[in-house]
């Protein structure tokens, strides 16, 4: 993925080598991204350097900061929560609160992924739509999810991801809107942030998943939580190294 622009960046997190290393990353990018600002607390941010996206550790100072993601969200920000812990509450919560990605630190592709999502969510808020209210609440997708889906975004923009190897009874085959959906959900944004950036409602992004889930299911392969359908997808081919 590259910007059109450069894109700012603010990290808080209350680990000095944290903020050494993601700046490490970002000034090692050949992109057009940039760190204005780097703190230690979501109070030490400079107000005057009005960043593109904020990184944050949600547990800056030991405890959960979601209130304060939560009025930062409110107020325009955009947020990446880059976190020590990938549990699925925590996840859930940052989504609640307004996050746009959430990225776990120990991944073993974390710097990938973290560049990544703030390169996404940067380009939603420059060039997304909007959100459709008729999207459903957070949380893993359920019940049938066959049938049309509408909204459909034209193209497949995974920034390069590979070509999925040929289908067989057991590795499944993808419509170009499932490939996407998953390439850029397990790639750390939430879902809002995905529908926005594909132009389509949270329900569809939900139904898109499922769908990927329900196919896994019947070839005999366990992709029913985001890891295990990381893992899958992985397996396949259908990421990037």
């Amino acid at each position: 993925m590259a910007p059109t622009r450069r894109v700012t960046v603010a990290v808080v997190d209350d680990h000095d080598v944290v903020l050494s290393g993601v700046r490490a990353w970002i000034d090692g990018d050949p992109r057009p991204i940039e760190i204005v600002d780097t703190a230690t607390s979501i109070d030490g941010l400079d107000p005057r350097l009005a960043a593109d996206v904020l990184v944050i550790d949600p547990r800056t100072a030991g405890e959960p900061a979601f209130e304060l993601i939560a009025r930062l969200a409110a107020a325009g920000h955009r947020i990446v929560v880059f976190s020590q812990q990938a549990g699925a509450d925590l996840a859930r919560r940052a989504e609640l609160a307004g996050a746009r990605a959430f990225v776990r630190k120990e991944s073993a592709e974390g710097q990938r992924r973290l560049v990544e999502a703030i390169l996404a969510v940067a380009d939603d808020a420059t060039g997304g739509a909007p959100d459709d209210a008729s999207g459903g609440a957070p949380g893993d997708p359920t019940g049938d999810a066959a049938g049309g889906a509408s909204g459909d975004a034209a193209g497949d923009a995974s920034g390069g991801a590979p070509e999925p190897r040929e289908a067989s009874p057991c590795r499944p085959r993808f419509s170009e809107q499932e490939l996407r959906t998953m390439r850029l959900w397990l790639g750390g944004l939430t879902r809002a942030a995905v529908a926005r950036k594909m132009g389509i409602s949270e329900h569809t992004v939900k139904q898109y998943l499922a769908r990927a889930r329900e196919k896994y299911a019947r070839a005999g392969r366990d992709a029913s939580n985001r890891i295990a359908l990381y893992r899958e997808a992985r397996r396949d081919g259908l990421l990037d190294d």
